[in-house]
């Protein structure tokens, strides 16, 4: 069995059963969050390996966040950068064996573990999911969020963060997945991460930090300009 930290990695494979089970009871076969790449999503390259980050808080932010300013809207660069930065090192610190302990779990029965993704999907819930590749350079761990699924083809559409603005695909048939220049033989559909608690509070606090109160100070300064305007009308 491969390894994930040491731990267990569930290998993308026995899904077509699963799958064919669900076009049967899902007369459109359709599992759409909705989720824009184009709107949803940081604007800054992954370079540093803030992909778990970037995923996370794209997702979270969507959900929570839905009818307001985009993410990109309300946060530059540099305040994208800080906030991958510190949630990425928050996931590091407190969250991989948890990831791990789950992919272990459900190594042996991955069509349980995507059919929970999958309803996800169809009520307009994007999913993290988690890459691994397992080669000369070491084990190499790559995040993404998924937010379509194709039945027709087999694929997922997902946000990678090594990419902006770009729709991307994975085969579930070719069992891999290629970002850069490492290409993912195993999967993960980490369910357990996805609303886990310490990460969502983890993620609000974030939101207050580099969101919230930069807002209300610019909309309070807006205010006071346009009090001071009506003064000298």
């Amino acid at each position: 069995m491969s390894k994930w930290l040491s731990r267990g990695m569930v290998k993308c494979g026995g899904l077509s059963l699963i799958i064919g089970f669900l076009l049967c009871v899902q007369s459109n076969g359709v599992a759409n969050a909705y989720f824009n790449v184009g709107r949803d999503t940081f604007t800054i390259s992954n370079s540093p390996g803030y992909c778990f980050a970037m995923a996370a808080f794209s997702r979270w932010y969507y959900l929570l966040h839905h009818g307001e300013p985009s993410l990109r809207a309300v946060l530059d660069k540099n305040a994208q950068q800080r906030l991958a930065r510190d949630l990425q090192q928050f996931y590091s610190k407190n969250l991989i064996t948890i990831q791990a302990d789950y992919c272990n779990r459900f190594h042996r029965n991955q069509g349980e573990s995507f059919k929970h993704f999958l309803s996800g999907l169809m009520i307009g819930d994007p999913r993290i999911v988690l890459l691994m590749n397992k080669g000369k350079r070491g084990i190499v761990l790559h995040a993404v969020l998924a937010y379509e699924w194709l039945p027709e083809d087999n694929v997922v559409k997902v946000y990678d963060p090594n990419y902006i603005n770009a729709e991307r695909f994975i085969d579930l048939e070719q069992r891999q997945y290629r970002s850069l220049d490492v290409t993912y033989n195993e999967i993960c559909f980490p369910e357990v991460l996805d609303d886990h608690s310490a990460l969502v509070a983890k993620m609000e606090k974030l939101y207050d930090t580099y969101i919230a109160k930069h807002h209300l100070i610019r909309n309070s300064r807006g205010r006071r300009a346009a009090s001071n305007g009506s003064a000298y009308r």
